[in-house]
């Protein structure tokens, strides 16, 4: 490492979270997945992935938390807020009125960034991935929850207060009456989030598949997975319509543990959008596969972050 600057990127998810130290090429030089303990305080919690991180470095690079040549640490969350650097209320992790950036420099000893996960993931492929190339994309991660963040004009959008761009809680009309986790209904997020899906793979089979399993057997032109493939990629296409009109993007960069489904899923997501999209933007938003890991898009952006914040 010498005396090359680093950063850390980490994605506090509702199942997992993940931890990454880059440098400012984007290369992953260490990295650790933990189960995310919802059964300790976010201080607590906390001050484990301070524990595990200086672990990593002291095996890995003999460096400690707080040396010079750590920027600073890039860190996303659901609904975390980049303007007040806390998180007033995350129902996937059971947080409330969290001060999660005074939380990460206290304990690794650097500079905090915080911000909505999904903004992150869309920071990494923007610098780094499938986007790197689009002036205006919309990034939709589907993994325990439904999150989307905006690159327009190749800037990252937040909105007012930073609680913009919350496009899994677009209203979906459907008969399903799904409740989502936030206590709407039929939000975006209930029918594509992990569980939304699981739930209609039982409601259509009886059975309980995991996504690799539904991927393997679409491509093999199974009939229950054909079906259950139809379904979900209309209830997608139905929320993406809703944001393609008001955006007109380039396009949708489909991230998350759903993005496993790759192509053939785009393939069908897209033509059920053209049928449903104003005939103006028929044919002209694509849809693409995140290009960073489908579990590590949001640590590429949070140390992405960084760098664009101390060496700009």
């Amino acid at each position: 490492m010498k005396n090359e600057h680093v950063a850390f990127g980490i994605d506090i998810g509702g199942t997992n979270t993940k931890i990454g130290l880059f440098d400012k090429s984007g290369n992953l030089l260490l990295s650790h997945t933990l189960p995310t303990d919802k059964t300790v305080s976010p201080e607590q919690f906390i001050e484990h992935l301070a524990q595990e991180s200086q672990r990593l470095l002291s095996v890995d690079l003999k460096i400690e938390l707080g040396d010079s040549r750590i920027l600073g640490l890039g860190a996303g969350a659901p609904v975390a807020n980049y303007y007040t650097g806390r998180i007033e209320h995350a129902p996937n992790l059971g947080w409330t009125n969290v001060a999660l950036r005074d939380l990460f420099q206290q304990k690794f000893k650097c500079l905090a960034v915080i911000e909505n996960d999904a903004n992150l993931a869309a920071i990494g492929e923007n610098r780094w991935g499938a986007g790197k190339d689009l002036k205006d994309f919309i990034l939709i991660t589907l993994g325990t929850g439904v999150g989307t963040g905006l690159i327009l004009d190749g800037k990252l959008y937040r909105g007012n207060n930073a609680l913009g761009a919350e496009g899994g809680h677009i209203i979906i009309p459907n008969d399903k009456k799904r409740l989502c986790s936030c206590g709407g209904m039929n939000h975006l997020e209930s029918f594509l989030s992990a569980k939304g899906i699981k739930q209609t793979i039982q409601e259509l089979t009886g059975e309980e598949w995991k996504i690799e399993k539904l991927g393997t057997l679409f491509r093999e032109k199974d009939l229950k997975a054909t079906t259950i493939i139809n379904t979900i990629a209309e209830e997608l296409a139905t929320g993406l319509v809703s944001i393609g009109v008001l955006f007109g993007p380039q396009a949708f960069v489909i991230g998350g543990g759903v993005s496993k489904l790759g192509d053939s899923f785009n393939q069908v997501v897209k033509k059920k959008m053209d049928e449903l999209i104003h005939f103006s933007l028929k044919g002209k938003i694509n849809i693409v596969t995140a290009s960073l890991s489908s579990e590590k898009g949001a640590i590429y952006g949070g140390a992405a972050h960084i760098f664009d914040e101390v060496l700009k």
